[in-house]
């Protein structure tokens, strides 16, 4: 089924359904397990993409340090809001994802605790 979202929607559901697989201690269910991997899965492509679009960002307004990173200084003041204003069009558009649903059968009760589950709001669903 393909959903239409937001890209911030997207990365907010990518970094809660790592949250939950890879920094939960909670045993959650197989088949859960499974299904929540497939959907970070078929989002993949648009975080990959969001990170090189941010670092080619972060390389045209930063400045390399000493140790060789590049850093957008908070000092330049101009460079942040060009950045934040270029990244916040970025994550306001709206992308296509082909993931089924999540059934509230599925996921309730099934050791995903209630702050993981307002993080995939957008994709529970009948």
């Amino acid at each position: 089924m393909e959903i239409k979202m937001t890209l911030n929607e997207v990365l907010g559901i990518n970094h809660t359904l790592r949250q939950i697989i890879d920094e939960d201690k909670k045993e959650i269910e197989p088949l859960l397990k499974f299904r929540l991997l497939g959907i970070m899965k078929s989002i993949e492509p648009h975080v990959i993409n969001f990170e090189t679009v941010r670092n080619e960002a972060v390389a045209r307004y930063g400045e390399k340090t000493e140790d060789g990173n590049i850093l957008i200084s908070a000092d330049n003041k101009e460079a942040v809001e060009s950045f934040n204003t270029e990244m916040s069009k970025v994550v306001g558009s709206e992308v296509s994802v082909n993931i089924e649903k999540i059934s509230p059968a599925d996921i309730f009760n099934k050791g995903v605790g209630s702050e993981y589950l307002i993080g995939l709001y957008a994709i529970i669903g009948a």
